[in-house]
């Protein structure tokens, strides 16, 4: 295990973050363990609505809204992934946390399509990963910044004011924050 277990917190992107894929980004960590690390981009709506997603995979939505599909990360983003509260009672679910599951399996899907069995969720496509080691390094360079994760947080807050949200949570008011070196 690493010093520090991240598994259900949120990293929230430096303000100076410099990598395109994550400036400005809020991520989940469902898992943090000594083979690294594996986290969702919970504040980054991909152009692809849910009904797209479930047409495509042929299953017959009956109470969908025009709810977006989110970039969960740069790897596979073939690979489907539902964050979710409740139990996980689903054929490819992981309790994160005491609130919070992981689903990949189609059946988390269906019941969505239904408006059955899942009150509050997301859907995101691909995830991002560290190895053993890189997210700690991450920190330690001063990449991240962690917070605790509440249902709000998670699922409330309109994606696009998540990571402001996040900053706001660990007491930084990212209006007075420069990168300008100042001469006095």
């Amino acid at each position: 295990m690493p010093k520090s277990n991240l598994t259900h917190r949120c990293l929230v992107a430096s303000p100076e973050m410099q990598d395109p894929l994550f400036a400005h980004s809020l991520v989940y960590i469902a898992r943090h363990d000594e083979d690294g690390a594996l986290g969702l981009i919970i504040n980054r709506p991909s152009a692809v609505e849910l009904a797209d997603l479930l047409t495509d995979l042929q299953i017959n939505a009956d109470h969908v809204s025009r709810q977006k599909v989110f970039e969960g990360g740069p790897v596979r983003p073939e690979v489907g992934f539902v964050m979710h509260t409740g139990n996980p009672v689903w054929h490819s679910s992981i309790a994160v946390s005491e609130n919070v599951c992981i689903t990949t399996s189609k059946d988390i899907l269906e019941a969505i399509a239904h408006n059955e069995g899942v009150e509050r969720f997301q859907i995101m496509l691909g995830y991002s990963s560290w190895a053993p080691g890189q997210l700690e390094n991450e920190l330690s360079h001063g990449d991240w910044l962690t917070c605790e994760p509440d249902m709000s947080l998670l699922f409330s807050v309109p994606p696009d004011q998540r990571w402001q949200a996040a900053t706001e949570k660990l007491g930084i008011n990212t209006v007075w924050l420069s990168s300008d070196i100042g001469h006095a």
